[in-house]
């Protein structure tokens, strides 16, 4: 995959500089048996990685040429002898962001300056035009968003084992209990490990993100709230909606991880009510079609403001008022990876296409009294989008 997105510009490099794991895509993409500060270039047909005397021993499976440096090597003048064989490449892509995501911003400034410093001066010394230095955002992006079957096979587990979890919880679920107490009946829930992934070599799960923020859970007044506040004391009482935004996280004993981010809506019936009332209903079948035009829409290449738009415009046409989050964005190893971004023209990661086998949610959201959200999870192919575990069809009912 490095290669084919290498190829595209032949006259290019992707230098990655890792210490002490500081870069993880170094880690996850090039070797993580380095301590000591190690180099990788990569062009269209090569792969060098820089590593130090105390680090080489370690290397042996790294598919590419290796070569070492100590106190008399450095570091520096390897990497500019590489360059050198390399023709003096006129385009340098570096793990740094020029789209505000700081998930991908992780070379540091100080670290930019002796890399590119350094090279500038060599170039210099030997009258050869100056490269361009360009984010590597883009390559970072195509190698996380798309998976592969194995990773679409257990971020399905971790998806089903979220949707395990809140289908207990919406059974157990009473009015008069306050969204704190949703929250702690969730955790206790989630206390009780699923035995069935062990077969799968999972030692652990967790949650998605921070444990007092998951889930998430609103009430009826306060689904007016923006999508990420915190559990408060507001109660259940007849009448009133509620969501959670939940998810699981699974480890793998190889050190891998998958996340699940999903979310499910359910009402509190009133005294004598059998099913949820018109604007209730309403309120679920509008979000639930605007998920399926995202769904269907879920195609490689389609740009991800033209998802955002499709389904933020179902949502305003149905008369209900925009909301202030992203449509969607990535699912991996965590519940919000770099990538795409389901967001309005403009921002930084909506221009970016979706990619082929990328996992993405949708979660769109009427944002009134008594309003709603749904997230689901999706696959993107080439003819639209699969979800990786069950849709929510209806309102979970909440009964005395």
């Amino acid at each position: 995959m490095i290669n084919e997105i290498l190829n595209q510009d032949k006259n290019s490099v992707w230098i990655m500089y890792n210490s002490e794991n500081c870069d993880p895509y170094f880690s996850k993409f090039i070797t993580n048996k380095t301590i000591v500060p190690a180099l990788c270039i990569l062009s269209n047909n090569n792969k060098f990685l820089i590593a130090h005397a105390l680090d080489v021993e370690n290397l042996h499976d790294f598919k590419g040429e290796v070569l070492t440096y100590d106190g008399e090597n450095s570091l520096i003048q390897t990497m500019t002898e590489i360059l050198h064989k390399l023709k003096y490449p006129q385009v340098i892509y570096l793990n740094y962001s020029d789209k505000l995501d700081s998930q991908t911003d992780v070379l540091g400034y100080g670290t930019y300056r002796f890399i590119t410093d350094n090279i500038i001066a060599d170039y210099k010394q030997r009258n050869i035009k100056l490269p361009d230095f360009k984010s590597a955002d883009a390559f970072i992006y195509k190698l996380l968003d798309s998976k592969t079957d194995e990773d679409i096979f257990y971020l399905r587990l971790a998806a089903n084992r979220a949707l395990e979890i809140l289908n207990v919880a919406f059974k157990k679920i009473k009015i008069g209990m306050t969204e704190k107490q949703i929250l702690n009946l969730i955790h206790n829930i989630s206390g009780f490990k699923s035995k069935s992934l062990r077969r799968y070599n999972i030692i652990k799960e967790n949650f998605s993100w921070e444990k007092e923020l998951c889930p998430i859970v609103l009430i009826g007044p306060n689904l007016k709230k923006g999508g990420h506040s915190k559990a408060g004391n507001q109660m259940l009482q007849p009448g009133h909606t509620v969501y959670v935004d939940f998810g699981i996280q699974i480890h793998l004993k190889d050190g891998r991880k998958y996340s699940s981010d999903l979310q499910r809506m359910g009402y509190a019936l009133k005294s004598k009510e059998f099913s949820a009332p018109p604007e209730i209903k309403k309120v679920f079948s509008t979000l639930y079609e605007a998920i399926d035009i995202g769904i269907k829409n879920c195609k490689p290449g389609v740009k991800g403001y033209e998802i955002d738009k499709l389904v933020r415009d179902h949502i305003t046409k149905k008369g209900y008022p925009n909301y202030n989050h992203a449509t969607g964005h990535p699912v991996g190893e965590n519940a919000h990876s770099p990538g795409t971004s389901m967001s309005p023209k403009g921002h930084k990661r909506s221009g970016l296409p979706l990619q082929e086998n990328g996992v993405y949610t949708i979660e769109p959201r009427i944002q009134i009294k008594n309003g709603g959200s749904i997230e689901e999870m999706v696959r993107v192919t080439p003819n639209g989008g699969i979800t990786l575990c069950e849709r929510q069809k209806n309102l979970y009912l909440i009964r005395y």
